[in-house]
């Protein structure tokens, strides 16, 4: 105050002039920093102060068996579900299949007949099989002789023997190629009736389609070869016995073509359609794990049971339940893998 004291007049007028606007200055700017500062702690009150509306995260019992959510949980309504029951469809599943042989005429007389094989093992086989039964009934001819000869004395007993060895060799050896001949799904006993223009084919089936098919059923085949064209061929033989490396059944199949459009060696996509009933669940409601089969049945509301079940067949939407589930029982249809995910914990 002494230098403003010192200073002419109108300079200490100038002077407290500017120092009364800077105090406005400060006085407004903390004002509004103030204000900030207040709303701030306010904003930051009400929201610690809001309370949230959590719910409990679903329990899992007996190690994932059973799935319960808290009552009246808004969470559960995602899980829609359907009722268990037997329906009447239609399966419908293709497989592949191969041209192995068909009845051609040799020589160019109908009353002549050769059949054609895809391979020159099968040709060897059933060769060898017509080889034998000639064999097998010029050896009966010649036991029959022998015996007759033995018990009047005419023949020893060395000769008897030769002759009942003999047959018996011939015999083994007609079982053997026609095992060989089953075993590729042709049955001997009924491919040398069949009719010029007779078609064979080979389709491999898994084992859990075995229920789907019968003998004389007829299906349609696409050849490749013919894409404008449909072929009818009907089932006339299952194998007898089931590959145990590949867990399938051999199956024979035959059509008629008389314009010799089919070849042996050529190949087909066989179209399986069979009127089928069984228990239904969604496909969509099945879950694998550990190459196991599951679905979720709603016991109530709030919980849900994990069931391992056996799946006999599919088709379309629907996969055929061999055991696992009743009829009437409510299979779990939308966002199964939410479950799958809080059952095993992804």
């Amino acid at each position: 105050m002494r230098i403003i004291q010192l200073l002419p007049k109108k300079v200490q007028i100038l002077t407290c002039s500017v120092s009364l606007k800077i105090m406005r200055k400060i006085f407004t700017t903390g004002l509004l920093f103030g204000i900030l500062l207040s709303g701030c702690s306010n904003h930051s009150e009400k929201k610690t102060n809001t309370p949230i509306n959590s719910e409990p995260e679903p329990l899992v019992k007996e190690d994932g068996k059973f799935i319960e959510f808290p009552a009246n949980s808004t969470k559960t309504g995602i899980f829609k579900s359907e009722i268990a029951a037997s329906k009447q469809l239609t399966l419908s599943f293709s497989a592949p299949a191969n041209v192995i042989g068909r009845v051609h005429s040799s020589g160019g007389t109908v009353q002549s007949k050769i059949i054609l094989f895809d391979s020159p093992d099968l040709t060897n086989i059933y060769s060898t099989y017509l080889q034998n039964i000639t064999l097998l009934k010029t050896a009966r001819i010649n036991f029959d002789r022998v015996s007759d000869l033995f018990k009047n004395g005419a023949a020893t007993g060395k000769e008897f023997n030769d002759a009942s060895t003999e047959m018996l060799n011939i015999e083994t050896a007609l079982a053997s190629s026609e095992a060989q001949l089953r075993e590729s799904g042709l049955h001997p006993e009924n491919m040398n009736n069949a009719p010029l223009g007779t078609v064979w084919l080979i389709c491999d089936l898994p084992e859990s389609e075995l229920n789907s098919i019968k003998k004389g059923q007829k299906y349609n085949l696409l050849f490749p070869s013919f894409p404008n064209e449909i072929f009818v061929a009907n089932i006339d033989v299952i194998a007898d016995v089931m590959n145990s490396q590949t867990r399938k059944i051999r199956v024979r199949l035959s059509l008629s073509d008389k314009q010799t459009k089919i070849r042996p060696g050529m190949y087909a996509q066989v179209n399986f359609e069979v009127p089928h009933e069984g228990l239904m669940v969604p496909r969509k409601s099945v879950i694998s794990a550990n190459a196991r089969y599951y679905v979720f049945v709603k016991k109530c509301t709030c919980l849900f049971e994990r069931r391992e079940v056996a799946i006999s067949s599919e088709t379309g939407d629907y996969i055929e339940i061999a055991g696992g589930v009743s009829i009437g029982e409510e299979v779990v249809s939308e966002n199964v893998y939410l479950l799958k995910g809080i059952d095993m914990g992804i």
